[in-house]
C-alpha cells in the first residue's frame, strides 16, 4: 500500500509492506502531517525499518534529521547528495523558467543537517525492508537523484519530474534541475521499467505513459514507452 502524504511544498511516502518505509521526509515544518499520517495508518516512528531519500533538498530532507531521532531508522540517501544533508543546505538550484526563478527565494531554506546512515552508489534491495522493490540512482535534478521502484510498478521519482498542478494524470518539467541531460537520460531508465504509475516530489501523480512524451535523445529519436526508439 502507498500513502502519499503531502506537505507544504512536496510529496513524502508511507510506504506499507510486510514493513513500514517513509520515502521523504518533507520540509522543515511538515513533521507535523508526517506524523499525523503515521498515526492514522497504526505505524508508530519506531515500527519504521527506512526512512528513504530521494535527494538531499530541504523540501525531502527537511524533517529526516528528527524522524531519525524519533525512530531509530536509518536514513538512505545516495552519496551524491550525502553533502547536502550533512551541511542541511540545498546547494545549487538552477532555474529552468520563470516560475522557477520567482520560487527559489521561497523553497531555498536552510534545513537541521546530519550524518545519513546509509549511503548507497546505485541502489540498494529493499526486501529487507519488507518490500518488493529497489532504489535505483536518477541523476540530473541533482547528482544523487534516486527513485524507488516497486515491484507493483508504481515508481517514487522524486523530482526527476513534477506532477500538474492544473491538469491530473499529466507530468510537466521540474522548475529546477542541475543537470537537464543527466535527467533526460534518468527518465529514459525509468520508463525501460514499463512503470504503470509514477509518483512524483511534486504535485499528483500520472501514469507511466507519460514518460513518453520527455524521451528524445541527442540524436532526434524519440523512444516510445517501451523504451524502443521510433
Amino acid at each position: 500500500m502507498l500513502v502519499r502524504i503531502k506537505g507544504a511544498i512536496s510529496n513524502c511516502y508511507l510506504l506499507l509492506g510486510e514493513k513500514p518505509v517513509l520515502v521523504d521526509t518533507g520540509a522543515p515544518g511538515d513533521l507535523r502531517p508526517i506524523l499525523a499520517a503515521l498515526k492514522r495508518h497504526q505505524v508508530e516512528p519506531k515500527q519504521l525499518a527506512l526512512i528513504l531519500l530521494t535527494h538531499g533538498h530541504s523540501d525531502h530532507a527537511g524533517c529526516a534529521a528528527e524522524l531519525k531521532r524519533r525512530s531509530g531508522a536509518q536514513v538512505a540517501i545516495h552519496a551524491g547528495d550525502a553533502a547536502l544533508v550533512r551541511a542541511g543546505r540545498n546547494g545549487v538550484l538552477a532555474v529552468q523558467d520563470t516560475l522557477g526563478r520567482i520560487l527559489r527565494p521561497f523553497v531555498d531554506e536552510e534545513f537541521e543537517a546530519f550524518e545519513p546512515n546509509l549511503v548507497f552508489q546505485e541502489g540498494i534491495a529493499l526486501e529487507p525492508y519488507g518490500l518488493r522493490g529497489r532504489v535505483m540512482s536518477t541523476p540530473g535534478h541533482t547528482t544523487g537523484s534516486a527513485s524507488v521502484v516497486l515491484a507493483s510498478g508504481e515508481a517514487l521519482i522524486g523530482d526527476v519530474l513534477r506532477g500538474s498542478l492544473v491538469w491530473p494524470n499529466k507530468a510537466r518539467d521540474h522548475y529546477f534541475c542541475n543537470d537537464p541531460e543527466r535527467n533526460q537520460r534518468s527518465i529514459v531508465k525509468l520508463a525501460r521499467e514499463g512503470l504503470l504509475r509514477c509518483h512524483p516530489g511534486t504535485f499528483g501523480s500520472f501514469p507511466g505513459t507519460e514518460l513518453g512524451r520527455f524521451l528524445t535523445t541527442d540524436g532526434g529519436e524519440v523512444f516510445e514507452f517501451s523504451g524502443e526508439p521510433v
